[in-house]
């Protein structure tokens, strides 16, 4: 026969695996680019659709310089008000999406690019196709690179 005081610690251990549940699944979305951190700089490009031309401006300049990308530990991410989004080819949710566009307080109507350190800090924002040379440059002025580029001086 089960006893009172079995049914409440069944209950109370079922109470702990479905908040555990539900804080983690939080927890795993808002440690997207967390997952970067100290290893990655993601470039993320805020835009309203997935066909926006800037967009597709932005990644044939990043596979005309895609040496100098990932030599400095960049990854891209498209973060898109209505269409699919991405981070490091990755699909990302529109949960996450949107969490993105809030965290950062970019319009949904906006285009933006954003470079994330590898701190987790926004180092810089640019409304329009990004100029991937002064990307390059605020990276190029950063002390963690400058370490990186001493530790492996002929990266491109």
């Amino acid at each position: 026969m089960v006893n009172k005081r079995s049914v409440q610690r069944f209950a109370l251990m079922l109470a702990v695996l479905v908040t555990s549940s539900v804080l983690g699944s939080a927890s795993a979305m808002a440690a997207e680019l967390g997952d970067y951190r100290w290893e990655r700089r993601p470039l993320l490009l805020f835009t309203p659709t997935d066909n926006d031309p800037r967009v597709a401006e932005t990644l044939s300049r990043i596979e005309a310089t895609r040496c100098d990308f990932d030599g400095r530990d960049m990854v891209i991410g498209v973060v898109v008000a209505d269409g699919t989004s991405t981070l490091d080819g990755q699909i990302l949710g529109a949960d996450e999406a949107q969490q993105l566009f809030d965290q950062y307080a970019i319009g949904r109507n906006t285009f933006s690019a954003l470079l994330i350190g590898k701190d987790g800090g926004e180092k810089l924002r640019i409304s329009g196709v990004p100029d991937l040379q002064t990307i390059y440059g605020v990276i190029d002025g950063m002390p963690m690179r400058s370490r990186e580029m001493g530790a492996d001086p002929n990266r491109c």
